[in-house]
């Protein structure tokens, strides 16, 4: 019996951790009656296309519409103008971590309301092998060693010092559990930056598609 007692609490548990993820990425409501959202704030995860649903049972005409514009003037994120039913808010899947303003666009002094967005860890560790200034010059190249806790795909690494971006290599892919060392090749700009340094601060990035990225710094010397 108490085994019995100790797996459902676990099984119950995990259940609990699997609403709580859901949650996550909640669709944005609107009132039943016109006119307001279902209440102040939302929160989706990173990479997630959020959707919209208008609940609002007089037929009203509602949509999504960032606050904040990105390049061009644009929102950064939008939804069609509907009356009842869902659409998708295009645009929330490009945005960082973060919390984000959006109104009603038919109803811009009434309707308002946050949109958060959470990080979604990347699963992947960084490490940037070998201290030595010279050998990274002499070959072009900067060693690094990348490992996944999970399954990733399409990780792009790029390679700085200071606003320098010395190199970068895209689509790499990674199996659960496995480590890969990578030669990320100096770009000549990249190279000639560091031909004449004394030393240099390297800081290489892991951008992965829909979660935070990682990084790594390292001096050389």
């Amino acid at each position: 019996m108490r085994r019995l007692i100790v797996a459902l609490a676990v099984i119950g548990a995990a259940a609990f951790g699997a609403v709580q993820a859901l949650g996550a990425s909640e669709p944005i409501t609107t009132s039943t009656t016109c006119c307001s959202y279902g209440k102040a704030s939302f929160t989706i995860d990173q990479g997630t296309v959020a959707t919209f649903d208008n609940l609002d049972t007089s037929v009203t005409q509602h949509d999504v519409t960032a606050v904040k514009r990105g390049k061009g003037g644009a929102p950064l994120f939008r939804s069609a103008t509907i009356g009842a039913g869902q659409t998708p808010i295009n645009g929330t899947n490009s945005l960082a971590p973060g919390t984000y303003r959006f109104f009603c666009s038919v109803h811009a002094t009434e309707m308002s309301g946050d949109l958060v967005v959470v990080g979604v860890p990347s699963g992947v560790t960084v490490k940037i092998l070998g201290r030595n200034l010279g050998g990274v010059v002499s070959s072009s190249k900067l060693k690094v060693k990348l490992s996944a806790t999970t399954a990733r795909s399409g990780i792009s690494l790029t390679a700085t010092k200071g606003k320098k971006t010395l190199g970068s290599k895209r689509g790499i892919n990674l199996a659960a559990g496995s480590s890969q060392t990578i030669a990320l090749r100096l770009s000549r700009a990249g190279r000639n930056t560091l031909k004449n340094a004394g030393s240099a601060k390297i800081k290489v990035t892991a951008t992965v598609p829909g979660a935070s990225p990682a990084n790594a710094t390292q001096r050389l010397r």
